[in-house]
């Protein structure tokens, strides 16, 4: 009997721990594919980091990296919207966002984006996949990579390292009762 009980602690334990690993992948999953539905805001950041054990040779900090300016193009290449600051903004109190929209003002079409951040120690650039949950089906279980050709982090004198974060508003999601969560707002 008390063999039974320390089984079904453990397994009641294994099954909590196994919970919060599936839904921090999920989150962390959705975040570092840079996919968003359509109507949804890309939020993202600059995040800098540098320095450690390795670097104390050669200098003693990391200049903190400053934006210029953003801008979003299509897969063609062609820029459909873009953002220049009056002045550098400083990384760490910068965030940027963008409302799926053209210079236009006009909604963009699902599909792939390339985000570019213009930053004091160059250009960083990040994928963006639009897609539209009520006409297309696309399934999590599958890991799909994408980094050809992207930048999303430099690393300068020092070791010195500016990062391009994606970012994605968390949402709730009744696990484990309704899992995988995948709800859509389709009429």
């Amino acid at each position: 009997m008390k063999h039974s009980f320390m089984r079904a602690i453990v397994v009641l334990f294994t099954v909590l721990v196994l919970a919060v690993v599936v839904v921090q992948a999920g989150t962390t999953y959705s975040t570092w594919t840079g996919q968003y539905k359509v109507g949804e805001t890309v939020a993202f950041k600059v995040e800098g980091s540098g320095g450690g054990w390795w670097s104390c040779c050669q200098c003693n900090t990391c200049n903190e990296s400053q934006v210029l300016g953003w801008h979003i193009a299509n897969s063609s290449g062609q820029t459909i919207y873009s953002v220049i600051h009056d002045a550098p903004v400083f990384s760490s109190s910068w965030q940027g966002s963008w409302s799926q929209i053209d210079a236009n003002g006009a909604a963009v079409a699902a599909g792939s984006y390339t985000l570019y951040v213009d930053t004091s120690v160059g250009t960083l650039t990040r994928f963006v996949k639009l897609y539209d949950p009520c006409n297309s089906c696309t399934w999590g279980w599958g890991w799909s990579c994408n980094t050809c050709q992207e930048t999303a982090t430099i690393t300068s004198n020092c070791y010195c390292r500016t990062t391009l974060v994606l970012q994605k508003e968390t949402t709730t999601c009744g696990w484990p009762f309704w899992w995988p969560c995948c709800t859509s707002n389709c009429p």
